[in-house]
């Protein structure tokens, strides 16, 4: 504040000493300089010494003590204290400081939200990657003490083990990749028509060994700009999550509409989700049932960060009739 104080404080005198300057001029220029100048006394000088030092000892400490407050959120934040927040009071000035202390709660809430997201999918990873070492460790150890007859069924569970280790290293990595914006590229104009039947097709393909089907009931012709492996990942992460839940001898159904918008639903006839978790499913490791360990519980989290890549939004619901679980993937308007 004192720095503050000092500034306006000269300012204030050098702009008032222009002003005398010039006035003195004016009156030396009219010969009225000398006889008016003389009424200056010192006592004036004194007024408005005095005058002018509280005025800019107000305007300084009405500028400067929000800023502080500021300031102290900030080395809060920084020392770890992420749920600080500016006083209230500063939100309700009529200024830009209240504009200001308003984004920097923004700012702070976003990043509390990201760094506990962080600690707590290092948590799930800790978690996610403990379980299959464990039963990797153990599946070595028979597999050298135990008898020979058994050796080939614990070399098997170690392939298992080493594939899903594989698998969940790996989505993490698209994960990371998605969040970075590594190896994205440019944008570009692609087919999306094309690609959900591609999808579709080699889910049906690979669903077919399990007695069920994927179905496209609907695919209207239709571009869009962005990442074209992007989006196919988050779309193919969709339908094989609609595969490994929907009932056997169902079929999980495709629809692509091009309307005032793209939207793309996917529907399972699966037992669906219970209320509570459709908002979590799309976090990562969220699993409905925690004895189901197939797959990493990242394909969701990865659809739908490649969707918010795309300015799109991505939300489930379960179906009232029929049973199941809809997903649909609104994206912008298409090209065409």
């Amino acid at each position: 504040m004192r720095r503050l104080f000092l500034t306006m404080f000269l300012w204030f005198w050098l702009t008032l000493l222009s002003v005398g300057l010039i006035f003195t001029l004016a009156f030396v220029h009219t010969g009225l300089g000398y006889r008016m100048m003389l009424r200056l006394t010192v006592h004036d000088c004194a007024i408005f010494l005095v005058a002018g030092g509280i005025f800019c000892y107000v305007i300084s400490s009405y500028l400067t003590k929000p800023l502080h407050r500021l300031a102290r959120a900030a080395a809060s934040i920084a020392e770890g204290h992420l749920e600080t927040r500016v006083d209230p009071s500063l939100k309700r000035r009529r200024d830009e400081i209240a504009e200001l202390a308003s984004n920097f709660d923004r700012m702070a809430e976003r990043i509390e939200v990201l760094v506990m997201g962080q600690r707590r999918l290092l948590g799930d990873v800790s978690h996610e990657l403990r379980s299959p070492l464990a039963r990797l460790i153990v599946a070595l150890g028979l597999a050298k003490q135990g008898p020979p007859e058994e050796a080939v069924e614990n070399l098997e569970r170690i392939g298992l083990e080493a594939r899903r280790l594989d698998m969940l290293i790996g989505q993490l990595l698209t994960l990371t990749r998605i969040d970075t914006g590594a190896d994205r590229g440019s944008p570009a104009r692609f087919d999306l028509t094309n690609l959900v039947q591609e999808v579709a097709n080699d889910a049906d393909f690979e669903a077919r060994a399990r007695g069920r089907r994927v179905i496209l009931k609907q695919a209207d012709a239709c571009t869009t700009e962005g990442y074209e492996e992007l989006l196919r990942s988050a779309v193919e992460n969709v339908v094989r999550n609609a595969v490994r839940h929907t009932a056997e001898g169902t079929a999980v159904e495709i629809s692509l509409r091009n309307a005032s918008q793209i939207t793309l639903l996917v529907r399972d006839h699966g037992p669906g989700v219970p209320e509570s978790m459709l908002p979590e499913i799309f976090l990562p490791f969220r699993r409905v049932s925690a004895d189901n360990h197939d797959g990493a519980g990242l394909g969701l989290a990865i659809a739908q960060r490649a969707v918010a890549v795309h300015g799109g939004t991505i939300h489930a619901a379960n179906v009232p009739e029929g049973g199941g679980l809809m997903v649909e993937i609104v994206l912008g308007r298409s090209s065409l």
